[in-house]
């Protein structure tokens, strides 16, 4: 039975359509992996132990953040964000706030593909790489108004639209001896995000400003709460043009974003619907960085805005290369002889390692992974909350406080002691609006 485009779209679609996945991984008859289920206790301790290094007591897990842009702002225990917030919109109103950060952070998020292993970003002195370095370029970059069109501390879709290559290089610092992964791709996503705004004074206003959707939806919400699938759908509608076209998967002539076919997925559409499957029962649907924006977003939509997010549970862990890679490092997931090969010898080809394997986002290796994360995140909350005996108290970790103290820095933990660069253990050729 084929399956709308509307629904491909929607949060409740990501978990759902990687059910299948669940089944596979725990009998071992994923396609592209070998599963031991045996490395999982291993995995679990590892996850424990990262989370009680910075939050050693049960108290201390209340104060566990929501997996977002916020603590990237401030990396290296220096609160730029915060300070930002109590000095240069010191007077401003809540709400104003609110509309401020969310300018910022829509922009910081989506120019935060991965960076690759070369580039950092030098502030004062010290070089700060990866998910954090972007963040702090971004935040400098808005600082000195490079995204506005000339009014302080906010983020305008016509000056995105007409950004240039020069500019966004020297925000970011990139040169022949700073290169970042997918400059190109990062550029023509912030000058699609630029015109998108321009064209939907629905909800980002006639100043075409990110921060409008507060406006939008808090028309859309009842007492101040608001239901997750609002906030998605407007997240998703708003955005979803400023994603390539090229590459990606249509379904009734619609580009589904962040959405991929899977072997496994293809296999069991034929077996149900013979030659007559239809392609929406062949895909699996991620949503990555929409899911990677809307938890950003929880912190000051909650804080400032002072909403309250209803049905956060729709939302999954994210399949990126931090936490897929903590299951490949620990040994849970071992990439199948044939495919690493194939792997490596495209990394060669590339002039890259000739020991970590590379490959395109839509390889059915990097779709089954990333679908893998989902499954493997959901299994490991209850386990590392029995690990914590915290199970059914008011200490119990959700999702996004696993990922932000748990999955996540663990991924980054265990390939920086396996690997120099501290990359992960399976590269991705990609254009930066992946992951």
């Amino acid at each position: 039975m084929a399956v709308s485009t509307e629904y491909l779209l929607s949060i409740e679609s990501v978990r759902e359509t990687n059910s299948s996945t669940k089944t596979l991984l725990f009998d071992n008859k994923l396609t592209n992996f070998d599963v031991d289920l045996s490395k999982l206790s291993e995995t679990v301790d590892f996850v424990v132990s990262t989370i009680k290094s910075s939050f050693p007591t049960n108290e201390s897990f209340l104060t566990i953040p929501v997996h977002g842009r916020y603590q990237h702002f401030e990396c290296g225990n220096t609160p730029r964000l915060t300070k930002f917030i109590q000095t240069q919109l010191a007077g401003q109103d809540d709400y104003e706030i609110c509309k401020k950060l969310i300018d910022l952070f829509i922009v910081s998020v989506l120019l935060d593909a991965g960076a690759g292993n070369q580039w950092s970003f030098d502030e004062d002195g010290t070089k700060i790489g990866r998910s954090e370095g972007i963040a702090v370029a971004s935040f400098h970059m808005f600082l000195n108004g490079v995204f506005s069109d000339g009014d302080s501390y906010v983020v305008n879709g016509a000056k995105l639209a007409k950004l240039s290559a020069q500019e966004l290089k020297d925000g970011l610092q990139v040169s022949e001896t700073n290169p970042i992964s997918g400059f190109e791709g990062r550029l023509k996503l912030l000058n699609k995000l630029g015109t998108t705004l321009v064209e939907n004074s629905t909800i980002f206003g006639e100043d075409a400003r990110p921060g409008n959707l507060v406006d939008f939806v808090k028309t859309k919400s009842t007492d101040n709460t608001i239901d997750l699938p609002v906030l998605w759908k407007c997240l998703m509608e708003g955005l979803n043009p400023i994603w390539p076209t090229e590459g990606r998967i249509k379904v009734d002539g619609k580009c589904i974003g962040d959405s991929w076919y899977l072997q496994s997925k293809i296999q069991e559409a034929h077996e149900k619907y013979g030659d007559k499957a239809p392609e929406s029962a062949k895909v699996v649907t991620f949503h990555k960085l929409t899911q990677w924006l809307t938890y950003s977003l929880f912190l000051p939509l909650q804080k400032f805005g002072h909403f309250t997010i209803k049905n956060a549970h729709y939302m999954t862990g994210l399949p990126e290369y931090r936490n897929g890679g903590l299951f490949v490092d620990f040994g849970v997931l071992k990439v199948k002889e044939s495919k690493l090969k194939q792997g490596i010898d495209f990394s060669i080809k590339q002039g890259l390692s000739s020991t970590i394997p590379l490959y395109t986002p839509d390889d059915d290796l990097i779709v089954e992974w990333r679908s893998s994360t989902i499954v493997l995140l959901d299994h490991i909350l209850s386990l590392v909350n029995d690990k914590l005996d915290v199970t059914g108290t008011k200490y119990e970790l959700s999702l996004p406080q696993l990922i932000e103290a748990g999955s996540w820095k663990s991924g980054r933990l265990v390939a920086a002691k396996l690997r120099s660069n501290g990359g992960p253990p399976i590269e991705l050729f990609a254009d930066g609006t992946v992951f």
